[in-house]
């Protein structure tokens, strides 16, 4: 008896399509990076693959993620966002995935290759990417070894800041890095800077290409990105792709004055009924949900997680639920709700949900 998730294949499509419409002519680069936002790598992408988007994309962090998509049989191109070994490159330039150019030091061992790669151009956020003062002697390097520059990118830092300031300055770098890059390697690469957030909201960051992430499966960058939509266009919507349960194991009492959990933290105010599902936080449930920040729900009705989250077990209060909740019965948790009562984001709680828990296919 352990918790699992229930995956829907039509509102994964559902969203990608929205946003490619929305998108467009910008292509949609559909991200499936950690294990597909947790909602399964390869049946994430054979489902996104299998819907006829226009000049669909994937993208990916690790090279294992990239020819794990090529031997499933995925024929779209491949964009692999993170860092590459040397003992990688040759599988990925055989399996024909494009490589990005984090840094300097990529230059030269990639090139070689004789790769078809997107150069990535640091804009204000400082994770990875060339100095927009490099990217010409970056592109004639490139371009003399024999690499195919097939891109020019940036990640924005405050995409989902409404007034988007700071991302047009990072715009306005790397449309100044994409000319110098045109100059020096005699071609025109796609560009591309928008993510989620920046891909629903401002036409002007859609350029060549979006990479859609976190609304891919139906959840909304922030909060502010989901109120601007409710107000400017209400007839763009998202449904999440993923519904997460947890069974209920146990059932107990605890009188008045009883504590529930380790640490003794919570204290029964009543007589209550107490049930423990099979979910913790080596199930990805975040320990700093517990102690009555998170919930969960049983059909219409919520229970309050209460006392300290355990390794693989968790308890709810179940004293107003009606009718009673049985064991063998489920509990249903919201994946947004749970990441804001541990003070995280939707992205890391997906994120952290573990490649071997049960994923059903609805």
């Amino acid at each position: 008896m352990r918790p699992w998730l229930e995956l829907s294949p039509r509102a994964l499509t559902a969203n990608a399509r929205a946003i490619s419409l929305r998108a467009a002519p910008a292509r949609l680069c559909a991200v499936v990076k950690a294990n597909a936002y947790g909602h399964g790598l390869i049946p994430t992408a054979r489902s996104l693959s299998e819907a006829s988007i226009q000049n669909l994309a994937f993208g990916v962090f690790t090279p294992n993620e990239a020819i794990s998509l090529r031997d499933a049989g995925i024929s779209e191109p491949i964009l692999l966002l993170g860092p590459a070994a040397d003992a990688d490159l040759e599988p990925l330039v055989r399996a024909g995935v494009e490589i990005a150019i984090l840094d300097a030091d990529d230059v030269g061992r990639i090139g070689r290759m004789r790769a078809t790669v997107h150069l990535k151009v640091e804009t204000g956020t400082h994770r990875f990417g060339l100095r927009w003062d490099q990217v010409g002697a970056v592109a004639s390097e490139l371009r003399d070894a024999g690499a195919r520059i097939v891109g020019v990118y940036s990640h924005l830092a405050d995409s989902e800041e409404l007034d988007a300031a700071f991302a047009r300055e990072q715009l306005a770098r790397l449309l100044d890095s994409v000319e110098i890059v045109g100059l020096a390697s005699g071609s025109r690469p796609q560009r591309h800077i928008a993510a989620s957030a920046a891909a629903i909201l401002w036409p002007e960051f859609r350029l060549d290409m979006v990479r859609g992430g976190i609304a891919l499966y139906g959840l909304w960058p922030s909060e502010g990105v989901r109120e601007r939509m409710r107000e400017s266009d209400p007839s763009f919507t998202l449904e999440p792709a993923l519904r997460w349960f947890a069974p209920v194991v146990h059932i107990c009492d605890a009188a008045a004055g009883e504590t529930v959990g380790y640490g003794c933290e919570f204290k029964c105010t009543r007589a209550s009924r107490i049930a423990v599902l099979s979910l913790g936080y080596a199930d990805g449930l975040p320990r700093a949900a517990g102690n009555e920040r998170g919930r969960v729900r049983f059909g219409k009705s919520y229970a309050p997680i209460v006392g300290r989250i355990c390794m693989n077990a968790c308890m709810v209060d179940i004293t107003d639920i009606a009718p009673p909740v049985q064991r063998g019965g489920a509990a249903e948790l919201d994946v947004e709700e749970i990441a804001a009562a541990a003070g995280t984001i939707s992205y890391e709680v997906l994120a952290r949900l573990p490649a071997e828990m049960e994923r059903r296919f609805a």
